[in-house]
């Protein structure tokens, strides 16, 4: 029986979301339309599901891992409609919410792109909490962290309002609650346990704010907690990565330079363009004005291609050796770190699952710390990020069953648009009962596998053309 159904890296109300309507001439979203591949997708759920758990019992909760809505690139108005699409779909108000695939409750754990939820949930539960202490009475900082074992999720501000214009799902009490940044779930004896993170932290380019005070402080240490990563790098993350592309005309922009970014070719000639610009203005003299452009012209070439080239940007390889130590860094250390904190043990038999790379993979990884090889999941991603085909980028959804083994169903790959299931095991090892139980369902020669393998595969074209228009304007 599956127990979680987790997702990431939905990107809702991008234009380069697989998720988003996207006319297919204009390239213009429509959010008021849900996507082919989004309707598609639940389709499929809805028969894997609906197959695997017997009627009458428990619902699989569906946890969003992240990178959900789309809050740097797009407008909020668009980003919100869009996720009403898909809230509309998986609870359809023409069915009975015995007849829905998953429980009323979803857990959201914010991702780099709509991180300023996690921003909103803090600060109301910041103000829920305070309203109850005596006047005058001292006042704690505010939480930048949930527990991840046995959390008291944060109901979301934002996506349950939206999903309250709805009198169906307002009479079915759907909602949203918030873990941020990491989530265990385990069996009774903690023997076996699972863990959800979005996985931004993963890569230096989210601790920028860290790297930099020890830059300039040679003497302060790294942060190893994730209470204190969090404090030190969230109004980076927040400010550059869940705001600045909803900042008017200048949004707009920043994502017509996100996408160009995405071309080497393309992303130095912005470089170029604005190290001339900024020395033009500030120079006045013509041989520092010329000192001043080819410094700019480095520095500014540096800071843009460590952004393109962010683990997504790594075509032959699932995971880099950079992000591979990244990963292992923040597994070994903050993980591990709040693991004990919290539990007092570690599960010798644990998943770790994350998105944010948007290249699915499944593998066994030894970490420091850990009493034995730990199964890694990456949940990849539904959004197309570069104008050429990587065969590497796909989408995949991770199930976990009630006996807290876990699969992945890889629903694609760029240039292989078929649904097929996975697992992290040693190869001396034979595969889960799980395993074979969906193996079972999916048959991509019919629906609705067939159905969503030649619409994914449609879908996927039409983004990379947005994409070379939008390089190429």
């Amino acid at each position: 029986m599956i127990n979680y159904v987790c997702v990431s890296d939905l990107h809702l109300g991008a234009a380069s979301s697989l998720m988003t309507y996207v006319n297919p001439n204009s390239f213009q979203i429509d959010p008021q339309k849900p996507s082919p591949t989004l309707a598609e997708w639940v389709k499929c759920m809805d028969k894997i599901i609906s197959e695997t758990n017997p009627k009458e019992t428990k619902k699989p909760k569906l946890i969003l891992n992240g990178d959900i809505m789309e809050l740097a690139l797009s407008n909020t108005n668009e980003t919100a409609m869009a996720f009403e699409q898909f809230i509309n779909l998986i609870f359809p108000a023409d069915k009975s919410p015995e007849e829905w695939i998953f429980d009323t409750e979803m857990h959201f754990l914010p991702g780099n792109h709509d991180h300023h939820l996690w921003e909103k949930a803090r600060e109301t539960q910041y103000i829920n909490y305070i309203q109850r202490l005596e006047p005058n009475s001292y006042l704690p900082i505010p939480w930048h962290t949930t527990k991840m074992y046995n959390p008291n999720p944060i109901p979301d501000y934002f996506m349950n309002g939206i999903m309250q214009r709805q009198p169906h799902l307002k009479e079915a009490n759907v909602c949203v609650s918030t873990i941020y940044p990491n989530y265990i779930v385990t069996n009774d004896d903690k023997t076996k346990g699972v863990v959800f993170s979005h996985g931004h932290y993963i890569e230096s380019l989210y601790t920028l704010m860290s790297d930099l005070k020890t830059m300039i402080f040679p003497d302060r240490l790294r942060p190893q907690n994730m209470w204190d990563i969090e404090a030190e790098n969230f109004a980076w993350i927040d400010f550059f990565w869940s705001t600045m592309g909803r900042s008017g005309e200048v949004g707009k922009d920043i994502e017509v330079i996100y996408n160009k970014m995405q071309d080497p070719k393309e992303g130095r000639k912005l470089t170029d363009n604005l190290a001339e610009s900024i020395a033009e203005r500030w120079q006045k003299n013509a041989i520092k004005e010329v000192i001043t452009e080819k410094s700019l012209q480095w520095i500014l070439g540096e800071v843009f291609e460590k952004i393109a080239n962010s683990e997504r940007g790594v075509p032959h390889k699932v995971l880099d050796d950079k992000t591979k130590a990244g990963l292992t860094d923040f597994i070994e250390k903050p993980v591990l770190l709040q693991m004990r904190a919290e539990m007092g043990q570690i599960p010798p038999r644990l998943s770790f699952i994350f998105g944010h790379t948007h290249k699915p993979f499944e593998k066994m990884m030894n970490f420091s710390g850990f009493p034995q090889a730990v199964k890694v999941y990456n949940d990849g991603g539904w959004v197309v990020d570069t104008v050429d085909q990587q065969a590497f980028h796909g989408g995949a959804v991770v199930l976990v069953d009630d006996n807290l083994d876990c699969i992945s169903l890889r629903m694609y790959n760029e240039g292989k648009y078929e649904v097929s299931v996975a697992e992290a095991k040693y190869e001396t090892d034979q595969h889960s009962k799980f395993f074979h139980t969906v193996s079972k369902l999916i048959a991509n020669q019919h629906e609705p596998f067939a159905s969503f393998c030649q619409v994914i595969e449609k879908e996927v074209g039409i983004r990379h053309a947005y994409l070379r228009s939008s390089v190429e304007s």
